[in-house]
């Protein structure tokens, strides 16, 4: 429940995005049309918290998602029901499991690889297997993409009004947040492992929206008015960093900047930044850097894609040999858990919140159903359902999940459909799909992939130094080199969670390397931390052989019978 800041407003920019429109449409007597526009007003979910000058384009992007992903899903739809209808094999459900098991896929490798925040693509996912459904009303795929593009661009001018009263205030608020969350934090002799993650968090979320709105480049600010609040986010930085020195039973290892907080080890949407540093951050690299460089077997983001494609593909073709109508919902089911790439023990604690978040999920669409609510009364319980998604969406996951199923069920048209059928369905393949997540958390059929894509990591550690040493020599000054020490800092922080993941997983091997991952992480600060000292001044040659051996030496400082 200890999110990073509130959730209200935002929440209640959520089902403005559904009713606004939607009863512009309801008055003219489209019901189903109204459904569609809802799916549509996801999109101002994506754009909360960012900057201005980025939200619209997000926003942008997540419409034309949503939109594209339903107009295809009723494309699929309309070439499986006319043909069960007309007497044909229940097996032709089976490319909405394909359908939507690839939009999975698809989904799970972009936002990881991405790190992207909560909610990912997930939205995306439901609403794209739900419009499956649509074609049993009747509907043509052109015009179903039209009605979600409708909700789509209503929700971006929804979400850009309150820059009418304000063009900084995101970034303002992330700042003010930031600094009342650190002052509470470091007033409490014993934070729990909750409050921990939720500063951690706030602090990521600062220094991305000032990246993101532009007050800050290259670990320094760029000289605006706004300077200011990257001067109150490092203080609070500082004191947070301060704090956690200070605390009994700290490593000596934390003032290095190679420690977590342990807040970590509990999550699988990690922050991604370092406490302990006491600079700004640099900029994330781009997203063809990120991408192209999870382009291999086992990075972080192309594992979670196979688990996720195994996992619900499975689940679909399970769900349809037994019977069932909704192969996307298993499918979805699914995804939701592995989506992220959780480990083992956090996984199966997803699995069991989203087990239980169905239930209660299916039992609201239950008091719905039986209220027998249409047209207003099904208004009011769409934008019920999109105000509390938003507020849970980065607070709680199993409550998140009960007011995301009966989204998912009314989208699909099941207000029409018998309730105890729906009922037992439904549950049911949650069921299934929950248990082939589980398995394959447990069952994974590639051997040691913790483990190889923690030495994957080390590599590229090492090669990132190997690229900033190349760059410096024949730079005038490390500001020439920003590019590099950029994807330096990235990998370490991807080989820092590796590392706490192998130790999560694999205790016995990260018991042997965990002095070579310390040293991995002192000589990659050692050098970033040179570069920000040196600012604008050339470097010399004599330095740049003193770096090379530091380097040298945590490159060969591992246990041997264990390549990199």
């Amino acid at each position: 429940m200890n999110s990073p800041g509130p959730r209200w407003p935002g929440a209640l920019r959520a089902a403005l995005a559904v009713v606004l429109p939607a009863t512009v449409v309801l008055a003219l007597g489209h019901e189903t049309e109204m459904l569609l526009i809802a799916s549509g007003g996801f999109t101002v979910i994506y754009g909360e918290g960012l900057p201005f000058r980025t939200r619209w384009r997000v926003m942008g992007y997540a419409a034309l998602c949503l939109a594209v992903g339903q107009m295809a899903g009723a494309f699929v739809g309309s070439v499986v029901w006319p043909q069960i209808d007309a007497g044909g094999s229940d097996w032709w459900m089976l490319l909405i499991a394909l359908y939507t098991t690839a939009i999975a896929v698809v989904v799970a490798f972009v936002q990881n690889a991405l790190r992207l925040p909560p909610p990912g693509g997930f939205f995306i996912v439901m609403a794209s297997g739900g419009a499956t459904m649509v074609a049993k009303q009747g509907m043509n795929p052109v015009e179903v993409g039209v009605w979600a593009a409708v909700g789509g661009i209503s929700a971006m001018i929804i979400g850009m009004v309150p820059a009418l009263w304000g063009r900084h205030r995101p970034e303002t608020a992330a700042v003010d947040n930031l600094e009342r969350l650190v002052a509470s934090y470091t007033a409490t002799p014993s934070p729990t492992v909750a409050r921990t993650h939720q500063v951690e968090s706030a602090l990521t979320n600062a220094w991305f929206t000032l990246a993101d709105a532009g007050i800050i480049r290259g670990g320094e600010t760029v000289g605006t008015v706004q300077d200011e609040l990257a001067h109150r986010t490092l203080a609070a930085q500082v004191k947070l960093a301060k704090y956690h020195r200070s605390r009994p039973g700290r490593s000596s290892d934390a003032t290095d900047g190679v420690d977590g907080s342990g807040a970590e080890e509990v999550t699988d949407i990690p922050s991604y930044i370092d406490l302990n540093r006491l600079s700004i951050p640099l900029a994330r690299p781009s997203i063809r850097y990120r991408i192209y460089r999870s382009l291999t077997l086992y990075s972080h983001a192309t594992m979670t894609a196979v688990k996720v494609l195994v996992s619900c593909l499975l689940a679909g073709v399970v769900g349809i040999a037994l019977g069932f109508d909704r192969p996307d919902w298993a499918v979805v089911s699914a995804m939701l858990v592995l989506q992220w790439g959780p480990d083992r023990k956090p996984g199966t604690i997803r699995g069991v919140h989203r087990l239980i978040g169905s239930v209660f999920g299916i039992a609201l669409f239950s008091l719905f159903h039986v209220l027998g609510l249409h047209t207003w009364g099904l208004l009011a319980a769409l934008a019920f359902c999109q105000f509390f998604a938003e507020v849970f969406v980065v607070k709680n996951y199993a409550f998140t999940v009960i007011v995301t199923t009966p989204l998912a069920l009314m989208m699909g048209g099941s207000m029409h459909l018998p309730l105890g059928e729906v009922v037992f369905s439904r549950t049911a393949e949650v069921v299934i799909a929950v248990l082939f997540c589980i398995g394959g958390l447990w069952l994974f059929f590639l051997k040691d992939t913790e483990i190889k894509h923690s030495q994957r990591l080390v590599g590229r550690s090492i090669g990132a130094m190997g690229a900033l040493l190349g760059r410096l020599l024949t730079s005038s000054t490390p500001r020439d080199a920003l590019a590099e020490r950029r994807d330096l800092q990235y990998e370490l922080l991807s080989e820092r969670r590796a590392a706490q993941s192998v130790a999560y997983n694999a205790p016995e091997y990260a018991a042997e390397h965990w002095p070579h991952h310390l040293e991995i992480q002192r000589a990659g600060y050692s050098l970033l931390d040179f570069c920000t000292a040196a600012g604008h001044r050339e470097v010399t040659d004599e330095e740049i052989r003193q770096l090379a051996a530091t380097v040298r030496t945590a490159r060969t400082a591992r246990p041997t019978g264990h390549p990199a």
